[in-house]
């Protein structure tokens, strides 16, 4: 299992490490509010036919007014997901821990703080 809590690399919103709200032997969840958002990162695992896909998964939600009716509020909500999926036979744990990075490399994700002029920001916006 992963450490309790869950340590976020301090030039990310997350800074603070994520205390773990509930561990089931493939599947862990962490959550933390930063402000007004609510943050829950979900890691899991399954095995099925030779293959095993892991997914993290982070989930923000915070309350906002809402455009439409300024006396309400509502619910606003994103998730992003990651999702390995690999064989068990052939492809080793080196071999895609190399890959994700590599995906990390097609994102230009680096660094936080320079996020809006990334690739990231352009996937967004509907580029493809």
């Amino acid at each position: 299992m992963l450490a309790d809590p869950l340590p976020i690399a301090a030039s990310f919103t997350l800074a603070a490490d994520m205390p773990a709200i509930s561990r089931e032997a493939n599947k862990s969840v962490y959550r933390l509010a930063v402000g007004a958002v609510d943050y829950q990162v979900t890691i899991a695992h399954s095995l099925s036919k030779g293959r095993r896909r892991s997914t993290v998964r982070l989930d923000a939600k915070t309350i906002a007014s809402n455009p439409f009716d300024s006396t309400t509020s509502v619910e606003d909500t994103t998730s992003t997901y990651l999702v390995i999926d690999r064989s068990e036979q052939l492809v080793t744990d080196a071999a895609v821990a190399a890959q994700c990075l590599e995906l990390l490399g097609v994102l230009a994700a680096g660094d936080y703080a320079n996020l809006s002029t990334t690739r990231i920001a352009q996937i967004v916006a509907g580029q493809s």
